[in-house]
C-alpha cells in the first residue's frame, strides 16, 4: 500500500533518534505536505511514546493567511494534535531590504525554534521532501552556488529535522488519501513571479519529460555534495583545533589556531568561516563585508577585533582567534497580541499582559512594570526588541528622538538595550518600559485606557506558555 511508504519511512528515520517521551514541534502550514507528515507523525506516536505538537506560521502574506491558520487549526484538532499558532510582525521600513517571502521564512523559522524552546522539543520537524530537494538544487544552480549550497536541503542540521528527504510527493499524497483528510491550499504558491514556484510548476516538469528520472539525480547532486562537504569540514575541523568555549561572564563562542587559519588556501576561507559559525552557535556566517574586515586586519598583522552580526564578534591575537557572543544579549524577538490577550517572550522570561480598565492615579506616577495607555482601538500589537533606526515621540516632546539616544540620555545600561520588550503599535512604539511612552498614547482624562503589564518568571511551565502563544 503507497501509503505505507510514509509511516515506515517515518518509523525508520526516528526509530533510532528519539526516546520515549520526546517531544516533536512540525512546522505545519495546513497544506498537503505537512498534513501528510503531521497524519503520520500522529500515526506513529503511540508506539514510539512521542509526543507531537504543531507549530502554524501566519506570514500575513496575503489576505487569506487568517482563514488558512485556523483551517489549520481545524485539520490539527482532527488529527488529535495541540496546534500552536504565531504571526508574522508588521513589516517595517527597517525590513525593506529583503523580499517578503524572506521575511516571512526568516520570522518563520525563529517561530519554530521559539515554540521548540517552551516545549524543551527533540525535532523541529518539517515535510520537505525529494521534489522539494530537486527544486532546491535547481535554485542553486540557477542561483551560482558554490558546493556548501548545492548540498541544499539538509536532512538534519542542529534539531531541524526532515526525514522525508528520501521520498517523492506522490508517496505523501497518498498517505493523505488513507487518512481521509482535506487539506487547505496557500495561493501565494501559484505566485510564478517567485523563482521556487516557477521551478516547481514549470522547469522542474519540463525537465522531466526530457529525463523522467532527473529529480533523482538532482538529490544524488546534492547527497554528493553534501559528502564532499562534511569531508572538507572534517580537515577543516583537524586543522584549525577548534574549541568551544565558555566564560565566566556568560561568554560563549569557539576559539581556534590562527597560524592554521592564515595558512588555508583562499577557497577553503569562506567554508572554514561558515564552519566556525555554525560550531559557535551563530544562526548565519558573517557578512561578505564582516569578513573583509577580518581579513583586512588579519593582514594588518597585529591583534584584532570586529563585529560581525547579531552580537557576534571576531576577536584575537597573535595564537588565537575567537568568536564569541555575550551569551546575555537577546536574539531578535517580535511577537504579536490582542487586546485583551497575554504573550510570553521567552527570550527575557516574561509576559505582557494587555488589557482594558478604568483611569486610576498610578498611571501617573510611572512605573517600570505597568503603564496606562489612551485606548488605540483595534490596531495591530507587536512586543519586540529594538531595531537600528527606531524612534519615539516620548512623553512631553514635541519631536521623535532617536531611541538609542533616549536609552544613552537615560543611562539605561548597554547590556539591556536589547533586552527591553517595546510596545510597537502598528509601526510607532507606544512604551519602553521603565524609560517612556510615546506622547501619541498619552491617557486624557476621558480617554479609554489600555493596561499593559510585566510579569517576570521563571520559565518552568512550557504547557502555559506554549497556550498563550495563540492569541490574535
Amino acid at each position: 500500500m503507497p501509503s505505507s511508504l510514509l509511516i515506515e519511512g517515518l518509523s525508520n528515520w526516528f526509530g533510532p533518534k528519539v526516546s520515549p517521551g520526546d517531544r516533536l514541534v512540525v512546522a505545519f502550514s495546513g497544506g498537503p505536505d505537512s498534513t501528510a507528515l503531521l497524519w503520520g507523525l500522529a500515526e506513529i506516536a503511540g508506539d514510539s511514546q512521542l509526543q507531537v505538537c504543531a507549530a502554524h506560521f501566519d506570514h500575513g502574506l496575503d489576505a487569506d493567511s487568517r482563514r488558512r491558520a485556523r483551517e489549520a487549526g481545524r485539520l490539527a484538532a482532527q488529527i488529535n494534535v495541540p496546534l500552536i499558532v504565531g504571526r508574522a510582525p508588521q513589516r517595517s521600513s527597517n525590513d525593506r531590504s529583503e523580499s517578503r517571502e524572506a521575511y516571512a521564512r526568516r520570522h518563520r523559522y525563529a517561530f519554530l525554534e521559539r515554540v521548540a524552546d517552551l516545549l524543551e522539543a527533540r525535532f523541529i520537524v518539517t515535510a520537505h521532501h525529494a521534489d522539494d530537494q530537486a527544486e532546491t538544487v535547481i535554485l542553486r544552480l540557477l542561483f551560482g552556488s558554490g558546493l556548501e549550497g548545492l548540498a541544499a536541503i539538509q536532512e538534519l542540521r542542529g534539531r531541524l529535522a526532515r526525514p522525508l528527504l528520501c521520498l517523492r510527493r506522490p508517496s505523501l499524497l497518498a498517505g493523505l488519501e488513507s487518512s481521509g483528510l482535506e487539506p487547505t491550499c496557500d495561493p501565494t504558491n501559484r505566485d510564478l513571479s517567485t523563482p521556487r514556484n516557477a521551478v516547481r510548476a514549470q522547469l522542474l516538469p519540463f525537465l522531466e519529460r526530457q529525463d523522467p528520472i532527473v529529480a533523482a539525480r538532482l538529490c544524488r547532486l546534492a547527497e554528493a555534495a553534501n559528502r564532499a562537504n562534511r569531508g572538507i569540514e572534517r580537515c577543516l575541523r583537524q586543522r584549525l583545533g577548534l574549541r568551544r568555549i565558555t566564560g565566566i561572564d556568560g561568554e560563549v563562542g569557539v576559539t581556534f589556531s590562527r597560524d592554521a587559519f592564515e595558512a588555508l588556501p583562499s577557497p577553503l576561507v569562506p567554508p572554514a568561516l561558515a564552519l566556525v559559525h555554525r560550531e559557535a552557535g551563530a544562526p548565519y556566517p558573517a557578512s561578505a563585508a564582516a569578513r573583509a574586515e577580518l581579513q583586512r586586519q588579519l593582514a594588518a598583522g597585529s591583534g584584532l577585533g570586529c563585529d560581525c552580526g547579531d552580537g557576534w564578534r571576531w576577536e584575537g591575537d597573535s595564537q588565537a582567534l575567537r568568536l564569541t557572543r555575550d551569551a546575555s544579549s537577546a536574539r531578535d524577538f517580535a511577537y504579536t497580541v490582542g487586546v485583551p490577550g497575554s504573550i510570553d517572550i521567552p527570550e527575557l522570561d516574561l509576559t505582557v499582559h494587555l488589557t482594558r480598565g478604568p483611569l486610576a492615579s498610578w498611571m501617573f506616577r510611572g512605573n517600570t512594570q505597568r503603564t496606562g495607555l489612551a485606548d488605540f482601538g483595534k490596531r495591530q500589537v507587536t512586543v519586540r526588541n529594538r531595531r537600528a533606526g527606531d524612534r519615539i515621540r516620548p512623553l512631553g516632546y514635541t519631536r521623535s528622538r532617536k531611541l538609542k539616544d533616549l536609552l544613552i540620555d537615560r543611562r539605561v545600561p548597554q547590556r539591556e538595550r536589547d533586552r527591553l520588550p517595546l510596545l510597537v503599535i502598528d509601526d510607532e512604539i507606544a512604551w519602553v518600559p521603565g524609560v517612556t511612552i510615546s506622547d501619541s498614547f498619552r491617557i486624557a482624562d476621558d480617554s479609554p485606557v489600555v493596561i499593559a503589564e510585566l510579569e517576570r518568571h521563571d520559565r518552568t511551565d512550557s504547557n502555559r506558555q506554549a497556550k498563550s502563544l495563540d492569541v490574535d
